[in-house]
């Protein structure tokens, strides 16, 4: 991932229902306004691993633990593979939905070490900034349920939230900037776009396409 050409990667982390993947949408729209190279894509993907971790939605307990993060990795592998590493070599600015620190909290709160989980990601490409978006909890739930009419998931249970809550809240990862996301949509958005848009005109020493 080195050389002048390196694009951006740009991560969208946090417990459901906090709106992050309303503002990677919102993201993805201004910048392209501005002329920038935007790829948007998100986690777990549609391919062959994703379509499996999206079956435990329904019904978690059908897989064990070692085996769901499994799932994981090579959804995330096949990711880096196919759409990651060539959107960046070609100077992208990628904007995820979850990334590997989802993992890190999701799969910690179902009984693996932090450490551990980030050794076995070790092969996925750094991201440049991600974007921690916080809320509490009964506000990410009723949104889940309320604005969004969804019911609840195996994985958006409210004891589970709140272990993933207080593993997102532990990191140290340097890439991450924590967003209050309990306001409004455009106050959170004007947030969001205070800590990217200097991140555009720096790009960590690296050049990114002009704005066209």
């Amino acid at each position: 991932m080195k050389g002048p050409s390196k694009g951006l990667l740009i991560v969208f982390e946090g417990i459901d229902g906090t709106g992050k993947s309303t503002q990677l949408a919102l993201l993805a729209e201004e910048l392209s306004k501005r002329g920038y190279p935007v790829v948007t894509t998100r986690e777990p993907t549609s391919g062959r691993y994703g379509q499996e971790i999206r079956k435990l939605y329904l019904d978690r307990t059908s897989c064990s633990p070692a085996e769901e993060l499994r799932l994981f990795i090579e959804d995330r592998r096949q990711h880096v593979r196919e759409v990651l590493a060539p959107a960046l070599a070609n100077g992208k600015i990628v904007l995820c939905d979850r990334y590997f620190l989802s993992t890190v909290a999701y799969q910690g709160a179902n009984g693996f070490a932090v450490e551990e989980i980030l050794a076995q990601n070790s092969f996925a490409p750094e991201p440049d900034l991600a974007l921690l978006f916080q809320a509490p909890l009964a506000v990410g739930i009723s949104r889940i349920t309320g604005e969004r009419g969804d019911i609840l998931n195996d994985f958006e249970k409210a004891e589970t939230l709140a272990r993933v809550a207080e593993i997102f809240n532990s990191l140290t990862h340097p890439s991450i900037r924590k967003i209050d996301a309990a306001g409004p949509m455009a106050v959170v958005q004007e947030n969001v776009l205070s800590v990217v848009l200097p991140l555009l005109t720096t790009c960590g020493g690296q050049c990114l396409p002009e704005p066209v």
